[in-house]
């Protein structure tokens, strides 16, 4: 029902699914979800959005804010969205 997308960048991958609102529970209209296997165990980071652009911004924001902490690759979040636009995916 949703989109998955990888981005690779100086050796390293991280994987977008990007998917609507499937339950009326569902906090939000979008689910953007990345996962980066950096290790044994992937690393998760899910967010919800009115749009699809609102929800990526928030996993950007985050795995930001989590990187350092849990080892994770840097990424330019600005350049995947501009990424996503342009397929129209966004």
């Amino acid at each position: 029902n949703g989109f998955v997308y990888d981005f690779r960048f100086e050796g390293s991958r991280v994987t977008l699914s990007i998917a609507p609102r499937e339950n009326p529970d569902d906090p939000d209209d979008w689910k953007v979800e990345a996962r980066a296997r950096h290790s044994a165990d992937p690393f998760v980071v899910a967010k919800w959005g009115a749009t699809r652009i609102d929800a990526l911004r928030e996993v950007g924001r985050s795995w930001l804010a989590e990187a350092e902490a849990h080892g994770l690759p840097t990424f330019d979040w600005d350049a995947i969205e501009k990424a996503l636009v342009e397929v129209r995916a966004l």
